[in-house]
C-alpha cells in the first residue's frame, strides 16, 4: 500500500478503483471546425447542460456554466482570435488571460485562472472535433490535472466516488460539483506520482487530504468505521442539540455559488456575507439593480438574521474598474472600511442596495477593518443618512473585530455598536504581524496561543457585560479544538463553513459534557497551545 497526501477540500471518505482523465491538449491533431463556429456549439452544449443542471436544482453548478457562456461571447476574447490562427496560437490567447490572472495576489483571481484555462482547452477539443464519452461500469475515484465542465457533464457521477484534481483551489468547478454532490475531493496532490496503469483499488479522505492506493484491510476496516463515524455525526446534528447547547449557527458565504449550494436545514442565518465577489468577478461596476438581485437571492435563501460585511476589498485584490491604490503593504494599507470612506458614492450604492433590498427587514450591518472609532461613526452616519432618504429604519451596526486595537478597546465602542463579530484570521494575523498567505510564517498562525485568546476573550466579556452579541466568523468557529475553546470561553453565536455543522456540534457536545469543569482562568493562563490542546482533549 502507498499513501499519499494532498489538501481535503470536500468531506467524507470514497472507495473505488482508480481512473485517470486526461484532458491535456495534443496540438498533433488538426484543425476540423473554425474558432467560431466551436464558440456556436459550446455555447449551445453549455445551454443544454444548464438546462438538464436545473431540473436536477443543481444550480451552483448551472451559475458556473453561465459564467463559462459569459466568457464564451466576451467581446473582448473574441476579438482577441483570429479565424487564420493556429490552434497553439488560439489557446494561447486563453492562457494570456490566464496568465495575467495569477498575476494577481488574490486567490479569487487565481481560481477564475483556472476557469480560463478550462474554457481554451474546451474551445480547442471542440475545433479538433473532438468527443469525449467516458463511460463507466464502477465505482471510481478520479485523478486528473483540472476538470472542465465537459469532463463532469461526461461522467457517470453516481460512480464517482471521489476526486483528485492536482490544479483546483476551493471554489474550482470539479470541487463545487463535489461538494453540491457530496462527493469526496482532494486537490494539491501531483497525480503524476501515481503510474497511470495503475489498475487496483483506492481510498480517498476528504478530510485530511490522504490517498491510500491498494489499501490494506486495516485500511479498509478504518473506511468502515469512518464511514460509521460520520453517520453518528450526523445524527448528533439537529436542533435538540444545538438547542440543548443553547449556541447559534451560522453560514459564511462568499459567492452565488455558495448561496445556490447551501442546504443545511439547522442553519437559518447567515454570519458573514462576504460581498467582495460582486464586484471582483466582472469587468465593470456592478448596477444597483444587480446588487439588489444578488441580496435578494440571498434572502430567499435564509430566513433569519443576515450578517452583510461591506466592501472588504484593498490593494491585494487589484480591480480594474475601481480605483485601488497599488501599495507596498496592501494588508496595512487602505482597504476595507478605510477604501469605503475614501470612495463614498460607491459605498453610499453599496448601502442602498441593502437598504432598498428585501433583506431590510433581517440585515445586520458590518464594517471590515475598523481599527479607530471614527472610522465606525462615519460609516455609521452614512447608513443613517441613506435610511432617511429611503424612509427606513436603520439596520443594526457592528463592527468585524480584526485589529487589536479594536480587541482592547472594546469599552470604547459599547454606545455605539449593535454587534461584534471577531474575523479571528485578520485577528491573529495583525497580533502576530505575520501574513497569514505566507506557508513559510505558519507556526506564526496558532490560533490558540494565549496572546489571541485574550483579545478574544476581552470582546466576549464585553458583550456579555453590556447584551452585546458577540459571534465569531473566522475560521476558529469552523475548526474542532478552537470552537471548543471559543464555547468555554462564554462565546454562543458561530458562523461556519457549512460543511463543518456536524463536526463542531459534536465538539461542543463533548465540551459541555466532560469540559464544563475548566474555567476561563485556567485557559488564559496556559503557557503553551499544546498543552491547551491536551486540556481540552
Amino acid at each position: 500500500m502507498d499513501t499519499y497526501k494532498g489538501s481535503g477540500v470536500s468531506p467524507g471518505i470514497g472507495l473505488g478503483k482508480f481512473y485517470v482523465i486526461n484532458n491535456e491538449i495534443d496540438f498533433s491533431i488538426p484543425k476540423k471546425v473554425s474558432f467560431k463556429e466551436s464558440q456556436s456549439k459550446l455555447d449551445m452544449r453549455y445551454e443544454q447542460l444548464i438546462s438538464e443542471l436545473e431540473k436536477e436544482n443543481r444550480e451552483d453548478e448551472s451559475k458556473v456554466l453561465d459564467a463559462y457562456r459569459l466568457l464564451i461571447n466576451d467581446p473582448e476574447i473574441v476579438e482577441m482570435v483570429d479565424e487564420d490562427q493556429n490552434l497553439i496560437e488560439v489557446f494561447q490567447v486563453f492562457k494570456d488571460i490566464s496568465d495575467q490572472m495569477l498575476s494577481f495576489e488574490d486567490e479569487y483571481f487565481k481560481q477564475r485562472a483556472e476557469d480560463i484555462i478550462s474554457l481554451g482547452k474546451e474551445i480547442i477539443f471542440t475545433m479538433q472535433d473532438i468527443v469525449i464519452d467516458k463511460n463507466l461500469n464502477e465505482d471510481v475515484i478520479i485523478f486528473a490535472d483540472d476538470l472542465t465542465p465537459n469532463d463532469t457533464s461526461s461522467i457517470d457521477l453516481t460512480k464517482v466516488k471521489g476526486f483528485v484534481v492536482s490544479n483546483a483551489g476551493p471554489t474550482s468547478h470539479a470541487v463545487i460539483v463535489a461538494k453540491n454532490l457530496g462527493i469526496p475531493c482532494v486537490i494539491n496532490f501531483d497525480i503524476t506520482k501515481i503510474d497511470s496503469d495503475f489498475n487496483k483499488s483506492v481510498v480517498l479522505d476528504g478530510d485530511t487530504g490522504e490517498i491510500f492506493l491498494d489499501p490494506t484491510s486495516d485500511v479498509l476496516k478504518k473506511v468502515e468505521e469512518g464511514l460509521n463515524k460520520i453517520n453518528k455525526l450526523r445524527e448528533s446534528y439537529n436542533q435538540d442539540s444545538i438547542k440543548d447547547l443553547g449556541i447559534e449557527l451560522r453560514a459564511n458565504i462568499g459567492s452565488s455559488e455558495e448561496i445556490n449550494a447551501f442546504s443545511d436545514d439547522h442553519i437559518k442565518s447567515v454570519g458573514l456575507f462576504r460581498s467582495e465577489f460582486v464586484y471582483i468577478d466582472r469587468s465593470s461596476k456592478p448596477t444597483l439593480k444587480e446588487q439588489i438581485e444578488i441580496n435578494n437571492e440571498l434572502n430567499t435563501k435564509f430566513s433569519n438574521t443576515i450578517v452583510f460585511r461591506t466592501l472588504d476589498i484593498g490593494g491585494d485584490k487589484q480591480v480594474p474598474y475601481l480605483n485601488l491604490p497599488k501599495e507596498e503593504n496592501p494588508f496595512l494599507g487602505v482597504r476595507g472600511i478605510r477604501y469605503s470612506l475614501d470612495e463614498k458614492d460607491l459605498f453610499r450604492e453599496q448601502i442602498i442596495s441593502i437598504l432598498s433590498s428585501d433583506l431590510i427587514e433581517k440585515v445586520k450591518i458590518m464594517f471590515p477593518m475598523v481599527s479607530i472609532l471614527d472610522d465606525f461613526l462615519d460609516a455609521k452616519k452614512i447608513v443613517i443618512d441613506e435610511s432617511n432618504k429611503l424612509n427606513v429604519n436603520p439596520p443594526p451596526l457592528g463592527i468585524m473585530v480584526e485589529t487589536p486595537s479594536v480587541a482592547l478597546n472594546t469599552d470604547q465602542y459599547i454606545q455605539h455598536v449593535d454587534f461584534f463579530s471577531i474575523g479571528t484570521n485578520d485577528l491573529i494575523q495583525y497580533t502576530y504581524a505575520a501574513d497569514r498567505g505566507l506557508s513559510t510564517l505558519n507556526k506564526y498562525q496558532d490560533p490558540l496561543d494565549v496572546s489571541v485568546l485574550r483579545l478574544i476573550s476581552n470582546v466576549i466579556d464585553t458583550g456579555l457585560k453590556n447584551d452585546i452579541e458577540v459571534s465569531v466568523c473566522g475560521d476558529m468557529a469552523s475548526d474542532k479544538d478552537s470552537s471548543i475553546i471559543l464555547y468555554l470561553l462564554g462565546l454562543r453565536v458561530f458562523s461556519i463553513a457549512p460543511s463543518q455543522g456536524p463536526n463542531i456540534i459534536n465538539s461542543l457536545i463533548h465540551a459541555k459534557e466532560n469540559l464544563s469543569h475548566i474555567k476561563k482562568e485556567e485557559i488564559l493562563s496556559s503557557t503553551d497551545s499544546q498543552s491547551l490542546r491536551k486540556l481540552i482533549s
